[in-house]
């Protein structure tokens, strides 16, 4: 028979627990405090633990560190009714197979422990074997409490103390810079990172951003420039938009990965590559192997470890608390005093699918809280985008202009252009595209006479 033990000083719930899993056919074990709850965990070596993390004295956390130094064996869930990014970081770090919020969802709790058990014989192995790691993680700001945003994190914990190059993919307004400065602030935190938008950089200056350049190199060099990999020393490298970085010189990055060192641009002196690297992007790399826009070497020396960030229309629960913190940033940055969202709005917040993902959502808000004259959040309708283009294709069938696609794309940049006053930055993030690719755009369809030259 199955053991399992409970430890949560909310009564009623360990008693509910309790009958649910004697009614199952466990062994169940329940304390209702920390201290009690290590006495049963040494004495009973249970299969199982549902820890929670908030308790008087001893909370579960440190109850957790507590079993891992004196290796108590069993699989812990963590479960707490407070959303707290740090302590799920650091029960990971420490040892907990998963973590669960309150109210607990039975069903979703069956399956996990079903989960846990089945893999348990091979994985107990595996944990005493495995190192603890011990250091706290810092305060972050990935928001959320869905089981893909805990993913994420979970991915973050384990591969954090390695030095492996890390691949971060997912949709424009995901957070994928965010997800490498979490994990660089775990593995380095008092050494430089370095960011560098592979979109947002002219290819032939490229080369020169990443290696520098010597004195002379080329017209315009005047003077000798450190590269963004040299000023990075035993930092952290974070190239955003990998897929954007032309073909010659992913050639020369990828003889930095090989090799661990590089050349300034007009140099001879082979310069050491310390860093650690990491790499996003929001295209898709496999396909753009296929088709020789992307080298195949240069690929599988950037996967080794990927870490997917899921977009707003994957984690829905999510989209409230986001709301929340971002409200609450906004409010001391912009010193207003938005205290409520009306629920009109909640359900408005949750229907809509958030093309630009996270990003877009704090942008809405932003307007938003500009907007509103009181304590409860004023929204406009016409602001949510899909909204807007639903609207237009209804207008265009009800006067029956039948247009080509080129047409329609064509209207829609320039209407984002004129809405942005030209700014193209602003444009890409509405449209989801790059720099380079507006550009050709703009230059394809004629539009620049209409914008001016941004």
């Amino acid at each position: 028979m199955k053991k399992i033990l409970l430890i949560d000083d909310e009564h009623s719930l360990v008693r509910t627990l309790e009958l649910y899993f004697q009614g199952k056919g466990y062994h169940v074990l329940a304390a209702f405090d920390a201290r009690e709850g290590l006495s049963l965990w040494r004495e009973h070596d249970p299969d199982l633990v549902l820890l929670d993390v908030q308790m008087p004295g001893m909370d579960g956390t440190q109850a957790l560190s507590v079993a891992k130094e004196e290796n108590l064996s069993g699989d812990v869930i963590m479960i707490t009714a407070f959303q707290d990014m740090e302590a799920t970081l650091a029960a990971i770090q420490r040892g907990a197979t998963d973590y669960l919020y309150k109210p607990l969802d039975l069903d979703t709790l069956d399956l996990l422990l079903e989960k846990i058990l089945i893999r348990r014989s091979e994985r107990e192995k595996l944990e005493r074997l495995s190192h603890v790691i011990s250091e706290s993680f810092k305060p972050n700001q990935i928001i959320g409490k869905s089981t893909a945003t805990l993913g994420v994190l979970k991915d973050i914990a384990r591969v954090a103390p390695t030095p492996v190059t890390v691949l971060i993919e997912g949709e424009t307004g995901t957070g994928k810079e965010l997800v490498a400065r979490t994990i660089h602030q775990q593995s380095a935190p008092d050494e430089p990172f370095v960011a560098i938008n592979c979109a947002a950089i002219v290819g032939n200056l490229l080369e020169s951003e990443l290696f520098g350049h010597e004195r002379g190199a080329f017209t315009g060099a005047v003077q000798r420039k450190l590269g963004k990999l040299e000023i990075a020393g035993s930092g952290t490298v974070f190239l955003d938009e990998i897929g954007e970085l032309p073909l010659e010189v992913q050639a020369k990055f990828l003889r930095v990965l090989q090799e661990k060192q590089f050349q300034r641009v007009g140099g001879l002196k082979d310069i050491s590559f310390k860093a650690r690297l990491l790499v996003a992007s929001n295209r898709n790399l496999e396909s753009m192997v296929l088709t020789g826009s992307f080298r195949e070497d240069l690929y599988f020396r950037l996967k080794v470890f990927v870490i997917h960030t899921p977009t707003l229309r994957e984690r829905p629960e999510d989209i409230i608390p986001l709301a929340e913190h971002f409200i609450s940033r906004l409010n001391r940055e912009l010193k207003r005093n938005v205290t409520r969202i009306p629920m009109e709005y909640i359900k408005t917040l949750k229907a809509y699918d958030w093309p630009g993902n996270v990003r877009e959502l704090e942008n809405l808000l932003g307007r938003a809280i500009i907007l509103s004259r009181g304590e409860v959040l004023e929204l406009d309708e016409c602001w949510f985008q899909r909204t807007e283009v639903c609207s237009a294709s209804v207008s265009l069938e009800e006067q029956g202009e039948l247009k080509s696609l080129t047409s329609l794309e064509k209207e829609h940049i320039l209407r984002v252009l004129n809405h942005t006053g030209g700014n193209f930055g602003e444009a890409c993030k509405i449209l989801g595209i790059t720099r380079p690719t507006l550009r050709k755009k703009i230059n394809d369809y004629g539009l620049r006479e209409f914008i001016g030259d941004s």
